[in-house]
């Protein structure tokens, strides 16, 4: 019998026979996407992948980086930058109030500014307005542009406008009447940090003060009484003699000229002009010189306070600015708010006019 070879079908030459000359192509995604080498192995695979289909690996990586740079880029970076500057801290180490006038001052603030954060950007200046908790600013400035370290000093100096009148008297009611107090700077600035484009965020700091603490403290001293040969002044003043203000907080305030009613137990005995009165932080000396019914003293020493200490009660009355007269209402309100007792010693001034 002769041995027939049969010769391989269509579909084996296509697909490659069993005899060893033709390996059988298997199908399949892998298959696909990482074509099997002339020899055994996954470096031919990965050979012939590349080969055939760099492009699609660039798509995914360029994909990758989007899905994963972007959101850091623009949600990530930005809220630590906010949460740092969140977490910062805000100091008034100096605040003067000069030149003040009807509607507006001059308003110096030095602070310091800390953080723990590793990063240091540079904040642009910005708008920031100044209020109480929850009421309306009283007062824009402008924060200059700083290279934020982790503690770093900030000075604003400038000529300001009253935002709101009303609100920046109950700021000074505040000031006069409190041992410390809040006051609130809010605004908006961009944050720039090398290698990334600007970083908008929100400026909010609450700011806790030493305030006057309703001029506890205030003594006089030195007191003096114009009768006979010590005529009284060209004002009509009967009465000298020194004030003592303790000011336990960082602010110098012009105040202007500062008069004060005076009276005992609601008795009226005059009143009391402190000229040109600028509080400086610590301790403060003044000249003062008052108006006073003398016989109405001397009635009330005589027969009710014999050992010669009068409780005197002092209420401001106005305050009146020395370079334009204007009257500074924001101030007048606020000593006007405020009674101060001293327990006035007038035996010494007494006897050293012969009523002793």
């Amino acid at each position: 019998m002769d041995n027939k070879i049969e010769e391989p079908t269509r579909k084996e030459v296509a697909n490659g026979s069993s005899d060893g000359s033709l390996q059988p192509k298997k199908g399949g995604v892998m298959n696909t996407l990482y074509p099997p080498g002339p020899k055994p192995g996954a470096g031919g695979r990965l050979k012939n992948h590349c080969r055939k289909f760099w492009w699609c690996d660039l798509l995914v990586i360029a994909i990758l980086i989007l899905v994963i740079v972007l959101p850091i880029i623009f949600v990530a970076i930005p809220k630590k930058a906010q949460h740092d500057l969140d977490a910062s801290t805000l100091e008034v180490t100096g605040q003067e109030v000069t030149s003040p006038s009807a509607d507006g001052i001059h308003l110096k603030i030095t602070s310091k500014a800390r953080s723990s954060s590793s990063f240091h950007p540079t904040i642009e200046g910005f708008q920031a307005g100044l209020q109480l908790e929850g009421k309306e600013p009283f007062i824009y400035v402008d924060v200059p542009e700083t290279k934020a370290e982790a503690e770093t000093d900030i000075v604003i100096d400038q000529d300001v406008k009253f935002a709101s009148l009303d609100a920046f008297k109950e700021y000074n009611k505040l000031v006069m009447g409190s041992e410390s107090f809040d006051v609130y700077m809010n605004g908006k600035t961009k944050i720039h940090q090398k290698g990334l484009q600007a970083i908008s965020v929100d400026y909010n700091k609450k700011v806790t003060m030493k305030g006057l603490n309703k001029l506890a403290g205030l003594n006089i001293t030195d007191l003096e009484i114009l009768f006979g040969d010590k005529k009284p002044l060209a004002d009509g003043s009967n009465m000298i003699g020194q004030v003592q203000i303790p000011n336990p907080s960082v602010m110098t305030l012009d105040l202007g000229n500062v008069t004060m009613n005076l009276s005992v137990n609601g008795t009226d005995i005059g009143t009391s002009l402190l000229p040109n009165l600028i509080l400086y932080p610590g301790a403060n000396n003044v000249s003062m010189q008052s108006t006073v019914k003398q016989i109405t003293v001397i009635g009330l020493v005589k027969s009710t306070y014999t050992n010669k200490i009068i409780p005197l009660d002092i209420v401001g009355n106005s305050s009146i600015s020395t370079q334009n007269g204007d009257h500074l209402t924001y101030f007048e309100e606020a000593i006007q708010s405020n009674t101060i007792r001293v327990d006035l010693n007038v035996g010494p001034a007494m006897a050293a006019i012969g009523l002793d």
